[in-house]
């Protein structure tokens, strides 16, 4: 350990996180899934022959587990911060404990792991992707303290991005739209006959994602087309909550 140039992927057990990790697997170099759920994380760690780590990122002792193991290494070539889960609560419901958690792992995990990182990003000039979501954008109400999390997320993103790029390292905001995973299977927007063609699978999210990191972007949407909804949404937040609350009312 902390010999080679190491590439974290946290909730790299499954969805969007193995989709990149399958991708990522170099053989000059170190790959680390972490992730919370042991089965699934035991499997994706078979299957590429990589380490993994049992980690509850949402809680002290999860980032303090991970930060050790991060500590032993010298040169982090980059880190792509994507551990996440569901939130559906109603706000009306004023479930604190659910709004708390979503903080805790959707955004303040990213800022503890990033900064258990930095020593060894700082000394490989490597990269961060921090995984956020259109809805860091663009508040639809239907997960409305998962939104609140992302939204957080990406202003932390971009903020680091430009403190980071003067030190030499690039952080990349990635916003999917829909993706259609095991937590997030979107059964009802892939039923009906247009709205289907907003969700893509964790596959082709990868793949955007990582072209985007290739290209040293300093954000992205999957599929790009996303960005006009988040531009709307500043300019006519009206419009879009009508939108929004109409397609509840349609789909639940």
């Amino acid at each position: 350990m902390g010999d080679g140039d190491l590439t974290v992927v946290t909730g790299g057990s499954a969805g969007i996180g193995l989709a990149l990790a399958r991708r990522l697997v170099r053989p000059d170099g170190e790959l680390l899934l972490v992730a919370r759920g042991t089965e699934r994380l035991r499997a994706a760690g078979h299957e590429l022959d990589c380490e993994t780590l049992v980690a509850d990122l949402s809680t002290p002792t999860g980032v303090a587990i991970l930060a050790h193991r991060l500590a032993q290494q010298e040169r982090i070539r980059l880190l792509i911060n994507n551990a996440g889960g569901p939130f559906r609560t109603p706000l009306i419901e004023h479930d604190a404990d659910e709004a708390s958690h979503a903080i805790d792992l959707l955004y303040l995990a990213m800022v503890r792991v990033t900064a258990a990182a930095w020593p060894g990003l700082l000394a490989a000039h490597g990269s961060i992707v921090n995984v956020v979501s259109v809805a860091g954008t663009v508040a639809t109400g239907s997960a409305p303290h998962y939104a609140a999390a992302k939204h957080a997320a990406i202003a932390w993103s971009r903020g680091l991005h430009v403190e980071a790029s003067a030190l030499g390292v690039h952080v990349l905001t990635a916003n999917p739209g829909p993706v259609a995973t095991a937590a997030f299977p979107h059964d009802r927007l892939r039923s009906h006959r247009w709205l289907r063609h907003a969700v893509i699978d964790d596959d082709r999210c990868a793949e955007s994602i990582l072209s985007a990191l290739g290209k040293r972007r300093s954000e992205s949407f999957q599929p790009e087309w996303w960005r006009v909804a988040g531009v709307a949404q500043a300019i006519a937040p009206g419009t879009m909550a009508r939108l929004a609350r109409r397609s509840r009312e349609r789909f639940g």
